[in-house]
């Protein structure tokens, strides 16, 4: 826990409320040093800088530490608001005594209740000693705390508070608390560690986790731990009670959990919540053993919204000192529409490779869905947090850099067989069809990607102006989504041969299917559109990318479904599709393989589709966002209907 110091704070004479003497009488120590030398003891626990009328003071410092002990380093804030100095008649032998008032404040905050304070009032008597010329505490026990013996008992408990919910783009729920069956075993039903052995490789090979990290855990638990294996749902978990209840020293423990419908909905972008580790515990004194936190996802980047504040109670002896309520954690609103993940995740999972999907609505820049899936590593978001080369579909962010530069979508372009920089030979891919070599509208060589069009082009844009351009289409690493995301390298420094295999999306330029697929957005809309997954108080301008621009890439884009790289894909029912396949070189010698990619758009929604590895951007991703689109007008039109 994070050590917390407060200063004492006293009230000087001035700022006494009642005061009928304040070292006015005849050189007498005043009470407002004996006073602050109190408050300094009951902060600290160390009396022994203050006077008492008996001997008291270490008994005075164990019922402090007594008080204290729960709240670790925390200590309160002690000032003196109150001093009332009371003098004999001229006639008695008794001495001048005084009574002080003290507030206490305890800030809650470190033991996880924000914005709380825990006060009280204590009252001391002193009398005055005139041969010492010193105020005597009198010392009972309720200057610390009132109606305190000093050996009660102290005790501090916290309520977890409900945990906020994530909404789906209709403001439906989809993550909240569903039940649960945590999976372990007990081991103070496992009498040997030979026992324990075979429990935990049994249960390990069960519920389908690592069995010798399972047994290492198990042995290395106390003799009466319960050791977690899995937490599974208790309505279609993939393991049942019924599965393990043989296995010797099993326990089960039934819970809730914040969980999305099914455990394939979009995980990587919702997140798991989990048991509060070792690490949470260093970072978050607010934490305890046994608290549940995000780990990954919505639930770990938005964990102080979703968490809420735990209600407290602070006991001493039988008595509840301060209660606190917890107050639940606040909902976080995301762009997501079920269907429509549940569409793109079904597109994603049929591939043997892996494979990525970002749907975008345009008019205000919601994903409503992003779908990963990844075999080898299934707990990468490949979708908005890797990148790589994009082929052709980067020559959209090029285009707009050669409009820029003075060219129109009708401008007349050489496509050449083959063009060199600096001593590289750039050319077409293997099969360009010969009609298009030659001098051709910027729209055709757009449509039939012609490769040397680009090359061409690098004397006559810069690489900062190619990173603008790109900034401008959606590609802005600084607006976040709500999650952790990159949506594109761009060097801003390249030249030459380099700089030439940049514009038609080889060389080091590279990519995410978030970034392909804010491009695609901001091109339909004719503005840039700044993606995101969860909703912002504050939306950023879509300035940057024109609508004349915008209208202008929507011509380039056209004839790639009626005349160029997508001609061969089956009719699109709707509106005009807006498309740009890519293909990029991956890997080198016998190991070469291609990155494959399309991005198009249709209506209110624009789409990336991207492939670790296929054949090429219109044969292997063409079909897919065919597929995506064709589902997502169903869907919704039946939500119109």
């Amino acid at each position: 826990m994070k050590n917390s110091r407060w200063g004492v704070v006293v009230a000087g004479c001035a700022l006494l409320s009642v005061l009928t003497s304040c070292g006015d009488e005849e050189e007498r120590a005043a009470i407002s040093d004996a006073a602050e030398a109190t408050a300094e003891a009951i902060t600290t626990g160390d009396f022994s800088a203050v006077d008492l009328s008996s001997g008291q003071a270490q008994t005075l410092s164990d019922a402090v530490e007594n008080l204290h002990g729960p709240f670790g380093d925390i200590e309160p804030e002690v000032e003196v608001t109150e001093s009332e100095v009371e003098e004999p008649a001229e006639d008695s032998v008794r001495p001048p005594t005084a009574a002080v008032s003290f507030e206490h404040r305890w800030d809650l905050e470190e033991v996880g209740v924000d914005g709380e304070q825990w006060g009280y009032t204590t009252q001391a008597d002193y009398s005055y000693d005139e041969e010492s010329d010193t105020w005597l505490l009198a010392g009972e026990m309720d200057i610390i705390l009132p109606d305190y013996a000093g050996h009660e008992t102290v005790s501090i408990s916290t309520t977890n508070a409900d945990r906020g919910r994530i909404m789906d783009g209709n403001g439906r729920a989809m993550v909240y608390n569903r039940d649960v069956v945590r999976i372990g075993l007990d081991k103070s039903q496992l009498a040997s560690e030979e026992e324990q052995t075979e429990a935990a490789q049994e249960l390990a090979e069960v519920v389908g986790i690592n069995a010798d990290s399972f047994q290492e855990r198990v042995l290395g638990y106390g003799d009466e731990a319960f050791v977690e294996a899995i937490v599974v749902r208790t309505d279609g978990g993939h393991v049942s009670a019924a599965d393990v209840e043989s296995i010797p020293g099993i326990h089960l423990v039934y819970d809730e959990m914040p969980l999305a419908e099914s455990s394939d909905f979009a995980p990587q972008l919702l997140g798991r919540v989990g048991d509060v580790t070792a690490e949470h515990l260093e970072n978050d004194p607010s934490l305890s053993v046994g608290d549940m936190v995000g780990l990954s996802g919505i639930q770990s980047v938005h964990e102080s919204t979703l968490r809420g504040s735990p209600g407290i109670n602070i006991t001493v002896g039988d008595t509840v000192k301060y209660s606190v309520d917890p107050q639940p954690g606040e909902d976080v609103h995301t762009g997501l529409l079920p269907r429509m993940q549940d569409l793109a995740q079904g597109v994603v999972d049929d591939q043997d490779v892996t494979t990525a999907l970002v749907a975008i609505r345009p008019s205000d820049g919601a994903i409503v869905a992003s779908a990963t899936h990844n075999p080898d590593a299934p707990h990468v978001n490949t979708a908005v947090e890797s990148t790589f080369a994009p082929g052709s579909t980067f020559k959209m962010v090029s285009a707009l850099a050669m409009l820029r530069d003075g060219l129109s979508p009708t401008s007349s372009v050489p496509c050449p067989n083959s063009v060199t920089v600096q001593g590289q030979q750039f050319r077409n891919v293997t099969g360009f069809q010969d009609q298009y070599v030659g001098n051709i509208p910027f729209n055709t060589a757009v449509a039939v990607s012609c490769n040397t069009t680009f090359a061409a082009a690098w004397d006559d844009v810069t690489s900062a102006e190619l990173a603008e351009a790109a900034r401008d289409l959606g590609m802005d690493n600084d607006v976040g989504i709500g999650v952790q995301a990159i949506k594109a390298q761009i060097p801003e420094d390249a030249e030459g041969n380099l700089h030439a295999a940049n514009l038609f999306g080889q060389g080091t330029v590279e990519t995410s299917t978030l970034g392909m697929a804010a491009a695609a957005a901001s091109i339909s809309d004719g503005r840039t559109v700044h993606p995101w997954l969860v909703e912002r108080e504050d939306h950023p301008e879509g300035d940057g990318l024109t609508e004349e621009e915008g209208e202008q890439l929507r011509e380039l884009m056209r004839g790639t479904v009626d005349f160029g790289t997508l001609r061969d894909l089956d009719p699109i029912p709707g509106p005009h599709v807006y498309a740009k396949t890519g293909t990029a070189e991956a890997g080198s010698g016998d190991d070469t393989y291609s990155h494959t990619w399309v991005i198009g758009a249709q209506g209110d929604l624009a789409v990336a589709v991207f492939l670790e590895e296929g054949e090429w951007g219109s044969s292997t991703n063409g079909p897919l966002m065919r597929e995506f689109l064709i589902g997502a007008r169903e869907i919704s039109a039946d939500q119109d209907g």
